[in-house]
């Protein structure tokens, strides 16, 4: 990804945002068979050694556990929300300045290890997690669970999908967000977002 100096991302709290915001990955591998792309939702651990590990599933149809090895390479990528900017929104083309339309985005590229499990007590613990973050806020009696079902149609699920995990080896990620325009500007800008439904990319400026 190219990454100007002043788009850099280093903030491991942003980058964590992003990764828990929008959730719903990128794999891209380079298989026996060319290369791939699988959208899965992924959610990042970070085991007491200080490691990033990328958690996930995907379906035993899915070819991927067969075109690639344990421990081969994969890039992940999370995209967060994205927005074309119209010259028209910064007050300084009104000072006779002249502005061309960009696109405001942040991204980022995960590379990594991955390891495909057929454990069942991985795939119900990795399961237990993805549910007990994307089910509304996990405190409602009303939330989904793994218990929801009987043991038997669980049985029978797991043996339908593969655990995977992704050692995280390299990170790179990207805000583009208006760092090279004037505070009037990036002011602007980020009230024309936020009345056009664009709230998290607002907010991402807003904490620049």
């Amino acid at each position: 990804m190219y990454v100007p100096k002043l788009f850099e991302e280093n903030r491991e709290d942003e980058i964590k945002r992003i990764i828990e915001n929008f959730p719903l990955a990128t794999i891209v591998a380079n298989t026996k068979n060319g290369l791939v792309a699988n959208h899965i939702p992924l959610l990042l651990n970070k085991p007491s050694n200080g490691k990033k590990i990328l958690i996930g599933h995907i379906a035993k149809t899915n070819n991927l556990h067969k075109e690639l090895e344990n421990n081969d390479n994969v890039m992940v990528i999370f995209k967060s929300e994205d927005a074309y900017i119209s010259p028209n929104w910064y007050p300084t083309r009104n000072k006779k300045r002249e502005h061309v339309p960009t696109w405001n985005y942040q991204a980022v590229h995960l590379h990594g290890n991955i390891i495909f499990n057929h454990d069942q007590q991985f795939l119900l613990k990795t399961l237990d997690e993805l549910i007990k973050i994307f089910e509304k806020d996990n405190k409602k009696k009303t939330d989904w669970k793994v218990t929801d079902i009987s043991s038997k149609f669980m049985s029978s699920m797991l043996k339908e999908i593969v655990g995977i995990e992704i050692n995280i080896t390299k990170q790179i990620a990207k805000s583009k967000l208006n760092q090279n325009r004037e505070n009037e500007d990036i002011k602007n800008v980020i009230k024309e977002l936020k009345n056009n439904g664009y709230s998290f990319l607002s907010n991402s400026m807003d904490k620049l």
